[in-house]
């Protein structure tokens, strides 16, 4: 592992890329409160996610599509996740290529704005 410095943004894509499997670790009592900004350029990366959260919170259910879920707090339970994936290339490639799938299919900026615009109220008078 090496640490860098805090880094320009413009190099934050190619950071993701880099990255075999991402770890997006949640607090059991944060994993549902909003969805975390930093989930979408993981699935985007096309690499899959391993995070913490409870089977019934949006994060779990976004991620069990596109990487493994496991229960928040329970480390033995993160670093066989992280094994697993570390271990089976063709898994860690189907569940990647899924990631991306999703960012694509469901959140593609022109997509989101759409989907925004569709829930607005209609303005005006007439």
């Amino acid at each position: 592992m090496r640490w860098l410095p805090l880094q320009p943004e413009e190099r934050l894509n190619a950071f993701l890329n880099l990255a075999d499997i991402h770890l997006l670790p949640q607090k059991e009592d944060a994993a549902d409160l909003v969805m975390p900004s930093k989930l979408t350029g993981m699935l985007a990366s096309g690499r899959p996610v391993n995070t913490t959260a409870r089977p019934s919170t949006q994060v779990a259910q976004v991620v069990e599509r596109a990487g493994l879920v496991v229960e928040p707090g329970c480390l033995p339970c993160i670093v066989s996740a992280i094994r697993r994936l570390g271990d089976d290339e063709p898994e860690r490639r189907q569940l990647g290529a899924a990631a991306r799938q999703y960012a694509i299919d469901v959140l593609e900026r022109e997509r989101v704005l759409r989907g925004f615009e569709q829930q607005l109220p209609a303005s005006g008078d007439g």
